[in-house]
């Protein structure tokens, strides 16, 4: 319905010509190159492996972008405009650029970076280690003066401290003992002696598990502790200094995003080139081309190189990628389908069936005319000031026509801004009539139901399966609409079709089954199926739920500001109240929104048709993030 009809497209060109094919292809940009190793094992052939250079010189620009983005004054974001190049100048980038002049002067300041860093942490590790001893004032060249007096001094663990002082006192009548500092389990102390039982008292210490201290003791702690200070503020004048240096290379990031986009490109050509053949005088390429790009390749391949050879093949669709292509109302709504997956070739795109449910149901969830009106204003300006592509934009393009039904239903409901304009409702007040909006909600469900199993039967009798499709959904049909209609009143002819509706079921469905047994509960379970849409028609009623749920919260935060009362304190609060608590409302009520929304299509709609599992279709080409190359 809406995917694009794949080629096959084989390519022979004289082997010197392959770069430049190659570079021509990734121009074109509607090419997926694909392996063609595996499928000519039997034939001697030769290939190329990914250039060992190109992604190391690709590794540097990087490295420099990462660097210097954390230093630049400008920063970048969507609503930065891209710069355009046009593809002779994004050719010649490489040349102009002298980047890895820019690579290294980054590389050098990082370095110096990692080592004052390195550095200072040192220091305060240092420090850290002698402040413990701040209390010790002397150094060890002073101890070293004394003739006839050992010293020691060193760590035990704290419990010992009563003990090993009440030892050292009793064995020893001449020994100063001095407590530093305690500091979680450890007892930093000094011990001094006569040098003639200094073994003696080592022997004592050493019994109490102590550990010698080794910091240096050239000054006193607290001197050490002010040489270290003054060294990290050395330290850290050097450290804003490289920041300075870092921050005037940033002002050329310009010019390394350039160089970013050419060498990714670069990379991209390079693993581009392991899926080529090569003899010893030509070069063969296959690839996957969109049907309606097969001439306008054909044209520029044939005006480019003179010794070339072009065959074009019809494509095994269970192989091809997946290509969605949708006129401008279903296209945003290709990202809800790719959420979930990308239709195989023998499915149809279930984009253009889902938009106008998706846009119901996202509108009667939503239900707020101010919501709707940031929604437009949101997608809107997103669309116009940002750089969004692809899936953004698309996401964009959504938001953007989803607000056009919250308007509408919100005028239905009478909701703006959860009342704070009080509107009449043009059809109904769902906090007053809640069951109104169920009814409503599952038959719009029941509708959705019914369009799913009608793309069934479409797929079916395109595929020729007329009788299928007759079994597996008309008896549905029958089935569903009698039991409904049964509900509503309905007489005989309600309770026939459901009647015949089940039958049908029970004897067809269990047909692929071999025997007699398998057939009738092949049946059987098919038919109990039906219990499994009643679980889906009430699960429409989350469109009243969220509905509810969306229009109350923005109700409560408007009855907070009318409990202000009057006066300054209104005028002071009200309007914080009523943009903090509105923005969370209206943040969560999208996202919420859009998650059910999205739900709904996968679990209910899609479950009864769609099953999935395509591979996108991802050509060669020249994928930029920070240019646009023309």
């Amino acid at each position: 319905m809406a995917i694009v009809k794949m080629k096959k497209i084989n390519i022979v060109c004289l082997k010197e010509d392959k770069e430049k094919l190659l570079k021509l292809l990734q121009k074109l940009g509607v090419i997926q190159v694909v392996d063609l190793k595996e499928k000519i094992q039997e034939y001697p052939f030769e290939s190329e492996r990914v250039s060992n250079e190109v992604e190391y010189e690709f590794s540097k620009v990087k490295f420099t972008y990462e660097f210097l983005k954390q230093y630049a004054d400008d920063k970048k974001g969507l609503f930065t405009p891209k710069k355009v190049l046009s593809f002779d100048e994004f050719e010649k980038l490489e040349t102009y650029i002298d980047w890895n002049a820019y690579y290294k002067t980054a590389k050098h300041i990082e370095e110096s970076m990692n080592l004052n860093r390195s550095k200072r942490s040192k220091l305060f590790s240092l420090i850290d280690q002698y402040s413990n001893w701040i209390n010790f004032d002397a150094s060890e060249e002073e101890l070293k003066t004394l003739k006839n007096v050992s010293y020691f001094i060193g760590s035990v663990n704290k419990k010992y401290k009563e003990q090993l002082i009440l030892e050292l006192n009793e064995n020893f009548k001449e020994v100063y003992i001095e407590t530093i500092s305690e500091k979680q389990n450890d007892l930093n102390m000094f011990v001094l002696s006569y040098k003639d039982i200094a073994d003696d008292v080592f022997e004592v210490l050493k019994r109490y598990g102590f550990t010698k201290l080794n910091l240096e003791l050239d000054k006193a702690p607290k001197d050490k502790i002010l040489e270290f200070n003054k060294e990290i503020e050395e330290l850290d004048l050097e450290y804003e200094g490289l920041i300075n240096k870092a921050k005037d290379l940033a002002s050329k990031i310009d010019d390394i995003e350039k160089v970013y986009d050419y060498l990714y490109s670069k990379l991209q050509l390079e693993k581009a080139k392991e899926n080529i053949v090569l003899t010893k005088r030509a070069a063969f390429l296959s690839g996957w081309i969109p049907e309606d790009k097969v001439g306008f390749v054909k044209e520029n391949l044939s005006s480019s190189f003179k010794d070339i050879y072009i065959e074009i093949e019809d494509a095994e669709d269970e192989e091809a990628p997946v290509l969605l292509k949708n006129n401008w109302l279903s296209e945003p709504f290709e990202v809800v389908t790719s959420m979930y997956a990308l239709p195989k070739h023998s499915e149809i795109d279930p984009t253009p069936v889902l938009t106008p449910f998706f846009l119901l149901f996202f509108g009667m969830m939503m239900a707020d005319v101010g919501y709707g009106i940031l929604m437009f204003i949101v997608g809107l300006l997103g669309l116009k000031l940002t750089n969004a592509e692809g899936d953004m934009r698309k996401l964009l393009k959504l938001i953007l026509y989803c607000s056009i039904p919250t308007i509408i239903f919100g005028f239905l409901y009478g909701s703006f801004f959860g009342g704070i304009i009080k509107l009449k409702p043009l059809w109904v007040d769902p906090v007053n009539e809640p069951m109104e909006i169920l009814k409503w909600s599952i038959i719009f469900g029941m509708v959705h139901l019914y369009v799913g199993l009608g793309v069934k039967a479409y797929m079916l009798i395109r595929d020729g399966k007329v009788l299928d499709a007759f079994f597996d959904v008309g008896a549905w049909y029958l089935l569903l609409s009698g039991l409904i209609w049964m509900f509503l009143g309905g007489g005989f002819i309600a309770k026939a079709m459901a009647i015949l509706g089940a039958l049908i079921i029970l004897l067809t469905h269990g047909r692929e089954n071999k025997t007699l047994v398998g057939k009738f509960f092949g049946g059987f379970y098919s038919l109990y199926g039906v219990t499994g849409y009643l679980g889906d028609a009430l699960s429409y009623s989350r469109l009243l739920a969220l509905g509810l749920a969306s229009g109350l919260i923005g109700w409560s935060f408007n009855l907070l500001i009318s409990l202000l009362g009057k006066g300054v304190v209104v005028y002071i609060f009200g309007p914080i109240i009523f943009i903090a608590g509105h923005t969370f409302n209206f943040l969560i009520g999208i996202l919420g929104t859009y998650v059910h929304t999205s739900r709904l299509q996968y679990l209910e709609f899609f479950g009864k048709f769609y099953e999935g599992g395509g591979k996108a279709f991802e050509p060669l080409k020249i994928k930029t993030k920070f240019i646009k190359v023309e």
